[in-house]
């Protein structure tokens, strides 16, 4: 088995009910994907590790998975990280040039001051993201070196994460002996699978729901305006169908999975579903239209919730993209139906674009934010860093364009 060079990257997206490795190697327009590995966890809840020892068994089972399928010995990773302890905020900063040439110490400075917002002891920057630089009083600036002003200032996107959360994260990963490169927000790293650049220009909303929470990030002139975590989600579609229909989870989700739909007349005039009883015996039936009308009140419930965020943010009119929604639940029959219809916008369904190799395995909405993590390796990898002041022991804080 050979092992990982750098022209590799391994994407691990640790999510609430599975954990995915996928192993990516970079060409000139697109990557390849070589391997992927996935398993089933139950130490996680919405996304924060509550049984350590149980998380790194499905770490391991997922890696061992993808080195099987890709032949390579797999000892780093770059890990997603979304619970409901994630807080994004819009930040801005300014410098005095006093007509001179905007240098790097310059633009080191302007971001350090983006930072200087109050954070409790328990919580750690995980992004700055870069949204736009002014000199004087011409904004729009992508990059600011060499132009002369008399002012420099930076507007940016701060992620932060409950220090526990990363901490717990990256020491799962250690316990199954693998070494984190990069810990990334996952929707950010969804972002880049599913979103075209024309759309991120016009005004996109990315919304990944996932089995336990529910992660949107908005883009407009073409870089990230803001995220937000929502923890209702695919579980809860789940657990709706086990007390409504009452059947076990495991019943509920194959149900969901095979039956499911919440918009629109899709199963009209099909037969009942036929359900196993408490002593296992198949003999209960239960009609379509009472699935549909159970996923539907949560499915509903989730777009509304998404809507008042997306108004709140003062976002909202400016999507002229509409919405594009990824992760497994995403897949549901009607969610497109009933999210054009609540958000009041045109939505499609998000699949990792631009790769190749195992494309036909990875090409679903259940694999973007793996997929994403695998191109986010990457672009981290060629983008310079800038050193800043960070709460990270051994993860280096970028101060990069990577979503922009």
């Amino acid at each position: 088995m050979q092992h990982a060079n750098e022209n590799i990257v391994v994407g691990l997206d640790i999510g609430t009910s599975k954990i995915c490795a996928v192993v990516g190697r970079q060409h000139n327009d697109h990557i390849e994907i070589l391997g992927i590995g996935q398993s089933r966890t139950s130490g996680l809840r919405k996304g924060f590790v509550i049984n350590i020892e149980s998380t790194v068994k499905s770490i391991r089972k997922a890696i061992e998975g993808a080195e099987l399928i890709s032949g390579c010995s797999i000892k780093n990773v770059v890990v997603g990280i979304a619970d409901r302890f994630m807080h994004g905020q819009n930040s801005n900063g300014m410098v005095t040039l006093k007509g001179r040439e905007v240098t790097k110490n310059d633009v080191q400075r302007v971001i350090d001051l983006t930072q200087a917002v109050p954070l409790l002891a328990d919580r750690r920057m995980l992004h700055v993201i870069p949204q736009e630089f002014i000199v004087d009083s011409y904004d729009g600036i992508e990059n600011p070196l060499g132009i002369s002003g008399e002012r420099l200032e930076a507007r940016v996107h701060l992620v932060t994460a409950a220090s526990a959360s990363v901490a717990n994260i990256v020491k799962a990963c250690g316990q199954a002996e693998l070494v984190v490169d990069e810990v990334i927000f996952q929707p950010l790293a969804s972002a880049q699978a599913v979103l075209m650049p024309e759309e991120r220009d016009l005004g996109v909303v990315m919304i990944d729901i996932g089995s336990g929470t529910t992660d949107i990030a908005t883009f407009r002139r073409g870089t990230l305006r803001h995220t937000s975590v929502i923890p209702v989600a695919g579980n809860h579609l789940t657990s709706d169908l086990a007390v409504g229909l009452r059947v076990t989870t495991s019943e509920a989700e194959q149900v969901k999975c095979i039956h499911g739909c919440c918009q629109g007349d899709i199963m009209d005039g099909e037969p009942p579903v036929e359900l196993l009883t408490t002593i296992g015996v198949r003999n209960r039936f239960v009609s379509r239209d009472s699935i549909r009308n159970i996923l539907y009140c949560r499915a509903n419930e989730i777009f509304t919730i998404i809507n008042r965020e997306l108004t709140c943010s003062g976002f909202k009119s400016n999507l002229a993209a509409g919405a594009v929604i990824t992760g497994g639940s995403s897949r549901l029959p009607g969610m497109v139906k009933l999210a054009e219809m609540v958000l009041n916008m045109p939505v499609r369904v998000g699949e990792p674009r631009h790769i190749s190799g195992l494309a036909d395995s990875v090409c679903l909405p259940q694999f973007s934010t793996g997929v994403g993590l695998v191109l986010s390796g990457f672009k981290v990898k060629h983008t310079p860093e800038i050193q800043t002041e960070t709460l990270f022991d051994k993860l280096r804080l970028r101060i990069n364009c990577l979503w922009g």
